[in-house]
């Protein structure tokens, strides 16, 4: 039996390499959800964005181009009415983003990260 010292890591660290490029919001979509008790938020958006790369993708896996993604906060929810206004999400809006593509380990195999938007605003929802 192995001792936990010597026990293999599943998973990590993982190793991204970053292309800057730009996101376009395609659609932001209302989704009804039932309040829940002492929550005010009834009502959340399906934001939907397209990606364009500044330099050409070398990952043949990290080919994103004409597809579409759902931009979730960083729990994996949708965002509010007051987080598409803080941060002025609506269809047809640009902002600057980084695709992430994996480079070594076994994590999530593509990324976007957007600077200018805080995925873990989660103000919201308090």
């Amino acid at each position: 039996m192995d001792k936990p010292a010597e026990r293999r890591v599943v998973g990590g660290p993982c190793e991204y390499k970053a292309y800057p490029g730009r996101a376009t919001i395609v659609s932001v979509q209302k989704k009804e959800r039932p309040a829940k008790a002492g929550a005010s938020l009834s009502a959340v958006y399906e934001v939907k964005f397209s990606f364009t790369p500044h330099e050409e993708i070398e990952e043949g896996y990290g080919q994103v181009e004409g597809k579409e993604y759902l931009l979730l906060l960083a729990n994996s929810s949708y965002p509010g009415p007051w987080f598409l206004k803080k941060y002025g999400i609506k269809p047809g809006k640009c902002f600057e983003c980084y695709l992430k593509v994996i480079t070594r380990g076994t994590c999530t195999p593509v990324l976007f990260d957007f600077p200018a938007i805080d995925l873990s605003d989660y103000s919201e929802s308090e």
